[in-house]
């Protein structure tokens, strides 16, 4: 063959690849783009057209901001810069939602996948994108639906368990046995409907990826406790005992503690219906490299090995038929997976038949430094106090001082660690360094009270008071300033003050906003001890309300029949910015709404009790 045919035969395979590279283009369903590294646009396929109604040969040689409505169109130039420049990726190599622009002005959601590739020697990026607007259309329908589905049956549960524990509480006086019987009975079988309904919405909710988890440092055997006893009645129910042991007390992870308890009481629960009467679940605590092992093991029968590749799928039961002697859907195994899942740990299980079987929840530790840190606590005995030092050996005094005095304390060493332990945790004061790596003392101060957070500050610092003594925006925020080196019974002082200042000397005054009035005289009636309760129907008497006096805490349900109880928010936020907010609804709040209250407490979810604790601590 000659150098001439050679040639001819390379153009037509170079031809070919090019009719086919058009052709693939041409069918493609998803719109897809192609930039150089300056934003301009390369390609752009007919399915590309279609979705943002411009003609191919008006995007082609303008830069891909045209498609991008604001703020993403002036932001994009900059991060392809920041991307060229150091390599820090931000969407390239993962799939994102993000709102795209048509040429009729008008938004959509799309479905983003970026990639990079060289061509002719030439850097360029192709994006694959999907016109996701039927899809959220649909979304925004089922969550009308669970929305709708979690107020008509979350509420009326939660008046009727509320009533329920309120009568057992001794709040009507003593009863007969013969009604005392009947309320076990209602109350059992009220639990296992909420149960239901709960196992079914957080189904519904960890599908969709809108579970919502509140991370916090916790010790792990303290967790394991509260778990066992909140399942005492179904150790008699089934006449077992739990059994626990822990290898290390003092063991910390960082979790959502009210979804592990859920995990954890689903074991228990499930480890007692499996065992034979009179005998013993194991619960045992123990360390392995990296990670603390819980273990929950029954004596029973075993789970059959055939069964277990479908053990955590959804609905799946060793025993499903109608005549199985243990109730339950299904469902309970599936959501603990995903659960522990979400905590960057494993659930696994170990099983014969015959001879019983254990489950395993294995969780991230903490570092080893952090474990270390760590002193012995008791978390309801005492105020938990935030230090922002930079310093680790200052900070571990302050911290040792504080213990000694009584108080619980967590460190941060800078601002950045700050801000995440403050959305995760309540504190009742915070020690603040003047001088901290990245951001100062000062600066984060006043963002603070910009944010309308007033958590008292004493700020320990090298600097002397009398150099910020006329910036009254900083002294309003500070109960104390004190110099380095640390007076102990100056800041043992101090945070006491705060502590004493706390204390109101009247009842506290909380708006309960909700439109059901069965629950608005449930609330009343479990708060009796706690606060004086004022009432608002609709967000219209709920703005009245807040018009006329100052209230320590709004209890906010969101679904009422005037709109969103969300939209107090902002106005609390502004002309009450000391009043806190405890959402209480039968709607599951996303983390964003969450990070903006005091607490967000789901309907039916939510003990008696636990109301009562979130609205004292609020309120503290």
């Amino acid at each position: 063959m000659t150098t001439d045919s050679l040639i001819d035969d390379l153009q037509n395979q170079i031809k070919n690849w090019e009719i086919r590279h058009r052709t693939l283009l041409n069918t493609l369903s998803d719109a897809l783009i192609t930039i150089d590294r300056q934003g301009i646009v390369k390609t752009f396929n007919p399915a590309a057209e279609l979705i943002f109604g411009y003609p191919a040969r008006e995007v082609i040689g303008e830069k891909i901001n045209m498609l991008m409505p604001q703020p993403h169109s002036d932001e994009h130039d900059k991060y392809m810069d920041r991307y060229i420049n150091t390599g820090h990726k931000h969407i390239i190599g993962t799939d994102r939602e993000v709102m795209a622009l048509r040429k009729d002005g008008s938004t959509f959601p799309i479905e983003l996948a970026v990639s990079e590739m060289w061509q002719d020697g030439e850097l360029q990026f192709t994006g694959l994108i999907k016109d996701i607007t039927e899809r959220k259309k649909i979304e925004r329908l089922k969550n009308e639906f669970i929305s709708t589905v979690s107020h008509e049956l979350r509420t009326p549960l939660t008046s009727i368990r509320g009533a329920l524990g309120l009568i057992n509480s001794g709040l009507c006086g003593p009863l007969p046995d013969k009604v005392n019987a009947l309320l076990t009975i209602a109350t059992n079988n009220t639990e296992r409907l909420l149960l239901l309904i709960n196992d079914i919405l957080d189904i519904e909710k960890i599908e969709s990826g809108h579970l919502r988890f509140d991370f916090k440092r916790l010790v792990l055997a303290d967790l394991i406790e509260k778990a066992i006893t909140d399942c005492s009645s179904y150790a008699v129910e089934h006449q077992i005992q739990f059994a626990f042991s822990a290898a290390d007390r003092l063991v910390q992870v960082n979790a959502d503690p009210d979804r592990l308890i859920q995990v954890i009481n689903n074991l228990l629960s499930n480890a007692a219906k499996f065992s034979p009467k009179n005998g013993t679940v194991d619960v045992s605590l123990n360390l392995r490299p990296g990670f603390a092992r819980i273990s929950i093991a029954d004596h029973g029968a075993g789970i059959p090995r055939e069964f277990l590749p479908r053990l955590f799928d959804k609905f799946s039961q060793v025993d499903g038929s109608d005549k199985r002697h243990t109730g339950g859907t299904g469902l309970g195994l599936s959501i603990a997976k995903a659960i522990v899942e979400k905590h960057q740990g494993k659930i696994g299980v170990e099983t014969a038949e015959g001879a019983g079987t254990t489950f395993h929840v294995d969780l991230p530790l903490q570092s080893i430094n952090d474990i270390k840190e760590q002193l012995p606590i008791d978390p309801a005995a005492a105020a938990t106090i935030l230090i922002i030092e930079d310093d680790p050996d200052v900070a571990h005094l302050i911290k040792r001082i504080l213990f000694d005095a009584g108080f619980n304390a967590e460190i941060a060493y800078d601002t950045i660690q700050a801000k995440q332990l403050l959305q995760q945790n309540h504190y009742e004061a915070i020690t603040l360094d003047i001088i901290l790596p990245g951001q100062s003392g000062l600066d984060f101060l006043k963002e603070l009270q910009n944010q309308g957070d007033d958590i008292p500050v004493v700020i320990v610092s090298v600097d002397d008071n009398k150099k910020y003594a006329d910036n009254t925006c900083i002294n309003q925020g500070v109960v104390d300033w004190l110099q380095k080196p640390i007076d102990s019974q100056k800041l043992i002082d101090a945070v006491q003050g705060i502590q004493s200042a706390a204390r109101h000397s009247r009842r506290p005054l909380v708006l309960q906003v909700e439109d059901e009035a069965d629950v608005r005289k449930i609330v009343e009636l479990i708060l009796t001890d706690t606060a004086d309760v004022v009432a608002a129907g609709s967000l219209r008497e709920a703005r009245q309300q807040l018009s006329r006096q100052q209230f320590d805490l709004v209890l906010l349900d969101v679904g009422l029949p005037d709109g969103s109880g969300l939209t107090l928010l902002p106005e609390i936020r502004q002309r009450h910015p000391h009043t806190k907010v405890v959402i209480f609804s039968a709607q599951d709040v996303g983390e964003g709404v969450a990070s903006q209250v005091s607490a967000a407490l789901v309907k039916s979810v939510t003990s008696n009790f636990k109301l009562i604790q979130t609205i004292k601590a609020a309120i503290k």
